[in-house]
């Protein structure tokens, strides 16, 4: 053998029909330091979820902690990037995007949830939830706005939702294609 010799790398590795990688990260670095990753589903062809924590919905753009635009970020690296707004909207969110990750081409798709979206009623309300004593009307403004986010927030959230197996839609070859 030949020094120095180095042997073909073998083919990326594939995730049988119906499965797929799933990351969840915290948000800022942890998002950012999945890109090379990301990048690197993409080019397998490999159905990747990657669920990113995020600042809270009050918050984005408003110089939060780790408040990064994390959706333009993946938008060339990922088939779908979606950032979920409400608690009823997880469960459909993240079946479309598996959907979406292993159907046609495979690849990688990033679903980003915020905090508030996350974290249980009782404590978003005890942190976002206004003062009960607002004095003014300027205050109880805003206690009725943040009551109000509250409830949007949470609507529709203990409804069943569609827990169905997910349907896959596998590119099939024409006969242009196939070459015999």
């Amino acid at each position: 053998p030949t020094r120095g010799a180095t042997k073909p790398s073998p083919t990326p590795p594939r995730f049988p029909t119906g499965r797929i990688g799933v990351a969840a990260v915290t948000a800022g670095p942890g998002v950012t330091n999945t890109v090379t990753a990301i990048k690197n589903a993409q080019m397998a062809e490999s159905p990747l979820l990657l669920i990113g924590g995020a600042a809270a919905t009050l918050q984005k753009g408003r110089g939060a902690l780790q408040d990064i635009d994390q959706l333009s970020l993946f938008k060339t690296l990922c088939k779908t990037c979606v950032s979920v707004r409400a608690v009823r909207d997880i469960v459909p969110a993240l079946r479309k995007a598996i959907v979406t990750a292993q159907s046609g081409t495979p690849g990688p798709v990033f679903v980003e949830l915020p905090i508030d979206v996350l974290y249980p009623f009782h404590v978003v309300e005890k942190e976002i939830g206004g003062t009960k004593s607002a004095r003014g009307l300027r205050g109880k403004m805003v206690r009725w706005y943040l009551q109000n986010y509250i409830r949007n927030l949470f609507a529709g959230a203990w409804e069943p939702k569609d827990m169905s197996p997910l349907p896959v839609q596998m590119p099939l070859a024409t006969e242009d294609e196939v070459d015999f």
